[in-house]
């Protein structure tokens, strides 16, 4: 008789991490695996079981996840984003209260119930440092035990809960910072690679070459939403994960209009001189190709671009900007030296990521082989 399997409930599947999570774990025989999200997910499921369930709904927690006493693991990768307006939403009271109650919701009743319970895994991320408060000055290099910005903000309600929940218990939680995440996911609402692609596909499907934008472009340092996975599982045995918060990123540097070069290359297009654009303004008046591509090369994706990139425009819009000196260290840079010391030391080259995730659209047929 074989090992009893280990049972995982992930949060936000059919986003960037949590879709990553759940393609890690579904096709494995050693792991149970449940995904909870509104929409289900674009990635195979595997032997996974997706779980439509509203996490601002209290009572419907209550009742599903009340009833979850064989789960071990939670990865936590649930977001709510103003739809209106991201940025705005991230120092909004109501977005911060709605985000605090999904974990309330989702963790009371399971773990309730969850006796035998191990681990949790939060996502958060540079906000917490401050980088999305105007005016406010960030020290750089973001570390873990940075005092806390002044004001409200939801990942620190949530750290709060989850830490007074644990006290005097034998389970664990990891707190993640990651950076701009690169993945695949539909309906995403700060997911810059799928707008990028898509904008390159537009501009080839018209005839038109892809072009550099011109003028100052930001660096960032980018976190492979393959790569958290990877670190969501070691996190979930490692002592040295124990109640701790961890930034992580892929350990190297991009400038945004670095991009575009790899862009042009997988996508097969002419690389065009440096020029100044917008990709909002490209898509706006280039999408009318896009359900007519969606017929032609058989896609597996939504006709409607609003559904296909859910409010990542308002993200994605940067890649193409000028960006103004003072910043172009904006999202700030963070220390990866605690993850590292504390034994998690898996890298990836930037490069490497944008081709792998291109490469991976196409061959599900999510953009034009």
């Amino acid at each position: 008789m074989g090992a009893a399997k280990k049972k995982i409930l992930i949060a936000g599947a059919s986003g960037l991490v949590g879709g990553a999570a759940l393609e890690r774990f579904a096709h494995r025989e050693d792991w149970e695996v449940i995904g909870v999200s509104r929409r289900k997910p674009w990635i195979p499921l595997g032997h996974a079981k997706h779980m439509s369930v509203d996490l601002l709904d209290r009572a419907a927690c209550a009742d599903v996840f009340g009833k979850m006493s064989d789960v071990d693991y939670v990865v936590f990768a649930a977001l709510n984003e103003r739809e209106d307006d991201i940025q705005a939403g991230w120092r909004d009271p109501e977005q911060i209260a709605k985000n605090e109650a999904m974990l309330v919701n989702l963790f009371d009743p399971l773990i309730s119930v969850a006796k035998g319970f191990r681990h949790i895994s939060v996502l958060h991320g540079g906000k917490a440092y401050g980088v999305h408060i105007p005016n406010y000055q960030v020290m750089l290099p973001m570390y873990e035990d940075a005092p806390r910005h002044p004001g409200d903000n939801f990942y620190y309600r949530q750290h709060d809960y989850i830490a007074a929940k644990q006290k005097g218990t034998s389970w664990a939680w990891t707190i993640f910072r990651p950076g701009p995440i690169f993945g695949i996911a539909f309906g995403a609402n700060m997911s810059p690679l799928i707008a990028l692609t898509v904008f390159a596909a537009l501009r080839k499907e018209a005839g038109e070459d892809l072009y550099v934008p011109d003028g100052r472009t930001a660096l960032v340092e980018p976190s492979d939403a393959d790569l958290i996975a990877e670190a969501l599982e070691w996190a979930m045995e490692a002592s040295t994960a124990r109640n701790e918060i961890f930034n992580l990123n892929n350990g190297d540097l991009l400038s945004r209009h670095q991009v575009f070069p790899i862009l042009a290359r997988c996508m097969q297009m002419n690389l065009g001189p440096a020029r100044r654009y917008s990709l909002v303004e490209e898509i706006s008046r280039l999408g009318e190709l896009w359900p007519g591509m969606v017929k032609k090369y058989s896609l597996n994706a939504p006709s409607d671009l609003n559904e296909l990139f859910g409010n990542s425009l308002q993200i994605a819009g940067q890649w193409t900007s000028d960006t103004p000196a003072e910043r172009i260290l904006g999202s700030g840079f963070s220390s990866n030296i605690k993850i590292r010391q504390a034994g998690f030391e898996t890298c990836v080259d930037n490069r490497v990521m944008i081709e792998k995730h291109i490469r991976r659209m196409q061959e599900l047929r999510m953009i034009p082989p």
